[in-house]
């Protein structure tokens, strides 16, 4: 029979933690922005109406990354889409299972009962040795494509963040905006420095654009 082995999910991480790259990433990471001259051929199009505080020079702001993760409405999708694959892959891969673990039942009843050959039984048991070889195969290979899938989602929420803070000092030309969270390096900050709200804001005002529309 084959060894029990740890399920897809806990391969891979519950899925509550995967997004939190993006948090260790953001909180040794600034994003340090050039300064550009605020003319009208550079404001973007969404970012303008965002009631973000103003800034002058020399000045630095800070963005709660947890609460980010937490609110911004394309983790709940990604999310959702690496559950709903996880799902598909885990169900895929118990069905074999069973199926290997039947046959192989009957194997060792036939064995019992006498009711085959030797030179059967030991064909049929190299048979079954190989299937669960496949198995194993199968099962650090799906593992191996949720994790690859995990990071592209990753990659995309980082991306994501990182060109909305981009343009968004395109308009308010922040020296530094800092990453925050509830492990980091920032103990305290004044309300006023904290943009967190309204990078939410943004950020969801932007996701319902453009992937609402695709629906």
């Amino acid at each position: 029979m084959i060894e029990e082995k740890s399920n897809l999910k806990d391969k891979t991480g519950r899925i509550s933690l995967i997004f939190s790259v993006i948090a260790i990433i953001a909180v040794i990471v600034f994003f340090i922005l050039e300064i550009i001259e605020n003319d009208e051929s550079h404001e973007p199009t969404i970012v303008q109406s965002m009631p973000v505080i103003s800034s002058e020079s020399g000045s630095i702001v800070f963005v709660n990354t947890d609460m980010v993760l937490q609110n911004y409405e394309l983790v709940t999708k990604l999310t959702t889409e690496l559950e709903s694959d996880r799902k598909r892959k885990d169900a895929d891969f118990t069905s074999r299972q069973k199926a290997y673990e039947s046959d192989a039942a009957y194997f060792q009843e036939q064995v019992q009962q006498q009711s085959i050959s030797e030179a059967s039984a030991q064909q049929i048991y190299e048979q079954l040795m190989a299937k669960q070889q496949e198995l194993y195969e199968l099962q650090d290979q799906l593992a191996a494509q949720l994790a690859q899938k995990e990071f592209e989602m990753n990659m995309v929420l980082l991306d994501s963040i990182r060109n909305y803070l981009e343009r968004l000092n395109l308009i308010y030309n922040y020296d530094y905006i800092l990453s925050y969270n509830s492990t980091g390096n920032i103990l305290l900050g004044k309300d006023t420095f904290n943009i967190t709200q309204q990078i939410i804001d943004g950020l969801n005002k932007e996701y319902f654009i453009k992937y609402k529309t695709e629906e």
